[in-house]
């Protein structure tokens, strides 16, 4: 069960082969093309990993602009995945919990500088030098996690035991010596957000960040009464006969500021176009805008530029030459990424139901393949979001060829070589299926003639022949690549 929905196309492309008037494309064709490259090769690659389900959003400021789900909600019921389905978003958890510092900073209750003991009751903390703000930034030295491994049967402590573990467990660094993540310092945030505000964390959250941004889907801990009715079942790795063990009910109890949320991809649009209207408003909205920025600034990296760079709760990513904000998350069953392109107004939330299939990943190559093209048609208030390109202006021997009855996916029986041939402004453009990074792979094809095409090197030189086959009713089924023959899906 796969679908995707293209939500703000000015053209949806319900056809995938559809003829066009003539050789160039749109870019709202162009980017309707990727996007159909994208869901294609998320669903091959889920398929082949036997993931129960996914949901995959992009939105450009305050739009969801597309989306796709995958599978079902739960092997069980096998409902499918909706927009609306809340899948465990692990440790993108954490993103909540230093925005309602924030918030309790800015009222003047928490002084990021301070030592956390200050804020937790007179129970004791950990060793003078461990603040709420070195924590945010996992350069506290407080270990990684508590005592014990909570983690391997999903027993996780209440609040007495956490606060327990938080005092007694010896740091693992000075603070500010190195960057150490922490879920056991973020834990422990939460219960300076209870003693601060004077509600619990599920509370503060709830009644500060999610209703405000119309988070309805949203909730500070698993849902597992709705599994298969609006929450999604996390599964474990496969065993070696291929099956994978599903997740049993648990709460996070005290570990929920670390990584109890679960979401949707509609929420976790609201959540990012947030960030998007906030950056660019004159007044607050759950934060101040200079809050955010303030949060979304590296605080810190290693000496050498050879420790992560993360700012206040927020992480990094960096795409090529480009800095992503957000986050990311792995915990029983399911794997989470968000991330956003600030300057660009451009995010990516990425859910998926396994431990072993990389979240972090899918959304690089979501954004790769269809940032540049999501700016093409989104960016620009004044561009004609329909118009055909300079460079597609122009006569030649191309005008009227039916670029379009190429497009779709190329497969080899028996192999995992596998391609998307998609439209590009002036031609085509070939990305193989079956990689870590397919966008790396990505060529562009030149029309030489009839159903002959070239690959266009980078230097602008033509290499390797592509010649497509059709049958006798002239449609495209075929094609031939480096001597391979591949046959459409």
């Amino acid at each position: 069960m796969t679908r995707s929905t293209l939500l703000l196309s000015t053209t949806l492309g319900l056809c995938f082969f559809a003829a066009l008037s003539a050789n160039a494309a749109s870019p709202q064709e162009v980017l309707d093309s990727k996007l159909r490259a994208v869901g294609t090769i998320i669903d091959a690659n889920l398929s082949m990993e036997s993931v129960p389900g996914a949901a995959i959003g992009i939105v450009h400021d305050q739009d969801l602009v597309w989306s796709h789900q995958y599978g079902v909600q739960d092997l069980q019921t096998r409902k499918p995945v909706t927009n609306d389905t809340a899948f465990s978003i692990c440790s993108v958890s954490k993103l909540f919990t230093g925005i309602a510092i924030m918030d309790l900073e800015e009222a003047g209750k928490i002084d990021l500088d301070m030592p956390i003991s200050t804020y937790l009751d007179g129970r004791d903390g950990p060793e003078t030098g461990v603040t709420v703000g070195n924590v945010l930034s996992h350069v506290s030295g407080v270990a990684r996690e508590s005592g014990t491994d909570f983690w391997l049967e999903n027993d996780f402590p209440d609040d007495v035991t956490l606060m327990t573990d938080f005092a007694d467990r010896d740091n693992w660094y000075g603070p500010y010596e190195h960057w150490q993540y922490s879920n056991l310092g973020m834990a422990a945030l939460g219960q300076v957000i209870a003693t601060t505000s004077g509600k619990s964390f599920h509370d503060y959250v709830a009644d500060n960040i999610l209703e405000p941004l119309g988070m309805e889907n949203t909730s500070t801990d698993m849902p597992f009464n709705r599994v298969g009715q609006g929450f999604a079942r996390g599964y474990y790795v496969r065993n070696a006969k291929g099956v994978r063990a599903p997740v049993q009910p648990h709460s996070f109890k005290a570990f929920a500021p670390a990584a109890g949320l679960a979401s949707s991809v509609s929420d976790l649009a609201r959540f990012m176009s947030w960030h998007f209207r906030l950056r660019d408003a004159d007044e607050a909205e759950v934060l101040e805008p200079n809050t955010l920025k303030r949060m979304q600034r590296v605080h810190w990296t290693g000496e050498d530029f050879d420790e992560p760079a993360w700012g206040l709760a927020y992480a990094t990513r960096r795409y090529g030459k480009k800095t992503m904000w957000g986050h990311g998350g792995y915990c029983p069953g399911t794997v989470t990424e968000v991330v956003m392109r600030n300057s660009e107004k451009t995010g990516v939330a990425v859910m998926l139901s396994a431990n072993d299939v990389s979240a972090g990943k899918m959304a690089k190559m979501v954004y790769s393949m269809a940032g540049d093209d999501i700016k093409a048609v989104y960016g620009s208030e004044t561009s004609d979001k329909t118009e055909v390109s300079e460079s597609a202006e122009t006569e030649s021997s191309d005008d009227k060829h039916d670029f379009g009855a190429y497009e779709g996916h190329y497969v080899r029986p028996n192999y995992d070589w596998a391609f998307y041939v998609g439209l590009t402004s002036d031609g085509l453009f070939a990305v193989p299926v079956h990689s870590d990074e397919p966008q790396d792979g990505l060529d562009n094809l030149k029309h030489v003639e009839g159903d002959q095409f070239k690959f266009k090197r980078d230097d602008g030189s033509l290499g390797a022949p592509v010649t497509f086959l059709r049958n006798d009713g002239g449609e495209v089924i075929e094609v031939i690549s480096a001597g391979y023959k591949f046959y459409r899906k």
